[in-house]
């Protein structure tokens, strides 16, 4: 889980440090507009961190999140108070529990008790399992100067899972164990945003319909509440 995370703390240096090559002033990331100032493609817009408000029959969840980083953003303004922006982002959402760490069968995802370990072998906060995706979202939004409203839905291809299990030794860690996991490939959410300026804060809600984990592995539905720092 660490290390995975230092991967995608080092992609989104590496698009930081990209933006001054590509983008056309000091003051936009934009490569491209046209001739009307109506249509645009930006490189890396913006990064953004959730916390996912978790329901489940079969474990009791602990602080759980997801970080995402815009890669490309296409924008359309047909009129001065009218925007459609689309994207690719890449993201990696986390899934922890107080109680259960998350172990495998057949692939699928179980909550397994922290007490069926040994006592003090493995560190409660650093366990559990992840999803990256890369997602593609649609916003319709209302534009009032420098202020900004959107609603719309993110499709999501989710390519890889893993559960993660760290383990202590004399109270110190000492191992990782990272195992890849089945996911539905593909889910989706609707999603309402509001900004200012570069900030932002962003809503998610899966329906039903759309699941994250395949059947038989662990009971999981969430909403996503989280807050966007653009570039």
């Amino acid at each position: 889980m660490e290390m995975e995370m230092k991967k995608l703390v080092l992609l989104a240096l590496t698009a930081l440090v990209a933006v001054p090559v590509f983008a056309q002033d000091e003051e936009s990331n934009r490569v491209y507009t046209s001739s009307s100032g109506k249509a645009f493609i930006e490189l890396v817009d913006h990064i953004g961190y959730g916390y996912h408000f978790i329901q489940s029959n079969d474990f009791t969840p602990a602080w759980s999140g997801e970080l995402c980083l815009n890669l490309v953003k296409f924008g359309i303004r047909p009129a001065d108070v009218l925007g459609i922006d689309l994207g690719i982002d890449i993201g990696m959402s986390n899934f922890s529990s107080t109680q259960n760490a998350f172990t495998q069968v057949n692939q699928l995802i179980k909550a397994t008790s922290f007490d069926l370990f040994a006592e003090g072998s493995l560190d409660r906060k650093r366990s559990g399992f992840n999803v990256y995706s890369l997602n593609a979202p649609v916003i319709l939004k209302g534009i009032f100067g420098k202020f900004e409203l959107g609603a719309g839905a993110v499709a999501s291809w989710n390519f890889a899972g893993e559960t993660t299990l760290m383990y202590r030794k004399d109270n110190v860690r000492a191992n990782i164990e990272e195992v890849k996991a089945k996911v539905n490939p593909f889910t989706y959410c609707f999603l309402a945003t509001a900004s200012l300026d570069d900030f932002g804060v962003y809503f998610k809600y899966y329906p039903k319909s759309s699941k994250l984990l395949p059947e038989g592995s662990v009971d999981l539905s969430y909403m996503t509440l989280g807050l966007v720092i653009g570039f």
